[in-house]
C-alpha cells in the first residue's frame, strides 16, 4: 500500500503544480491583453468630409432630429426661426463660439476642430484645439453622487475598458451647454463606447439619456479618421465681436 500512497501524493503534487502554472500563465496572458488594449491615441478628425451637411455653420444632428418633449420642442423650433431671420439680416444670434466659451460635452467629441487623445492606465485625456479644451476620463473609478459633483463644461467622466472598447459615462454637464442648440437638464447622462474600427478609423457610439427633455434616448455615432495634423494653440480673441441686448452678434468697426 505504501507505493500506492506515494504515487497518489506525487499525483496530487503534480496537479497542484499544473494548476499553479496555469494560473500564472493566465495571469500573464491577462496582463498581456491589458497591455495590448487598443491604442486610440493620436489626432482625429471627423469623417466623412461632408459630415456637417449642407451648411458647416449649422451642422445636422448626427442621429437625426431629437425627440424633444414640450416645451423644449416648441422652444427649439422658435429658436431656429429666430436664427434664420437674424442670419438673413446679417446680425446672427451670438453662439458659444462668438462668446468664446468652451463647447462642452458632447459637442467637444463632435470634433468641429480636430481632437487629440492621450491615454495611460489611469486616464484618457481628450484635447480640443478650439480654446484648448481638456476633457479627462478617469479609468476604473465610480462616479460620485451627482449632488457632490460641480457642473462643468465637459462634465465628469468615468470609464473602463471592455476588451477593445472604452466605455465612458459622463454626468453633470452645465445646463447652459447645448448640443447643436438643444438644451438639457441636470439629469442628462451620456454613455459612450469608443473603439477602433481599423488602424485609422475610430468610432464613438453615443447615447444621451435625459428623461426631462427627451422622450427617448438619443443615439448616434461619431466617426473619425486619423490625422497627421498637430494640435495648435487656439486663443479666442473677442475684441471685434459686439453682442447687443437681444443677443445678436456683429463685428465692431472700431
Amino acid at each position: 500500500m505504501k507505493p500506492t500512497r506515494t504515487l497518489s501524493a506525487a499525483t496530487i503534487f503534480l496537479g497542484v503544480v499544473l494548476v499553479t502554472v496555469a494560473g500564472v500563465c493566465n495571469a500573464a496572458s491577462s496582463k498581456t491583453q491589458n497591455n495590448a488594449r487598443a491604442d486610440i491615441s493620436g489626432t482625429w478628425e471627423r469623417t466623412p468630409d461632408d459630415w456637417f451637411g449642407e451648411n458647416p455653420d449649422d451642422p445636422v444632428h448626427p442621429g437625426g432630429p431629437m425627440d424633444l418633449k414640450e416645451p423644449y420642442a416648441r422652444q427649439y423650433a422658435e429658436l431656429k426661426k429666430k436664427q434664420a431671420v437674424a442670419n438673413e439680416a446679417g446680425t446672427p444670434i451670438a453662439t458659444t463660439s462668438s462668446k468664446c466659451l468652451p463647447e462642452g460635452m458632447p459637442t467637444l467629441m463632435a470634433a468641429l476642430f480636430p481632437i487629440q487623445i492621450i491615454h495611460d492606465d489611469k486616464q484618457v485625456i481628450v484635447l480640443g484645439e478650439y480654446l484648448q479644451q481638456v476633457r479627462r476620463i478617469l479609468l476604473n473609478q465610480a462616479l460620485p453622487p451627482k449632488e457632490k459633483l460641480d457642473p462643468k463644461y465637459q462634465g465628469h467622466s468615468r470609464g473602463h475598458w471592455e476588451g477593445d472598447t472604452l466605455v465612458v459615462e459622463t454626468q453633470r454637464v452645465r445646463t447652459d451647454v447645448t448640443f447643436y442648440d438643444v438644451p438639457h437638464s441636470e439629469e442628462m447622462k451620456i454613455t459612450e463606447r469608443i473603439r477602433l474600427r481599423g488602424p485609422d478609423h475610430l468610432e464613438d457610439q453615443v447615447v444621451i439619456e435625459d428623461p426631462q427633455v427627451l422622450n427617448t434616448p438619443y443615439r448616434f455615432t461619431f466617426d473619425y479618421k486619423r490625422s497627421n495634423y498637430a494640435i495648435q494653440e487656439y486663443v479666442c480673441e473677442n475684441n471685434q465681436i459686439v453682442i447687443d441686448s437681444e443677443g445678436k452678434a456683429s463685428l465692431s468697426r472700431e
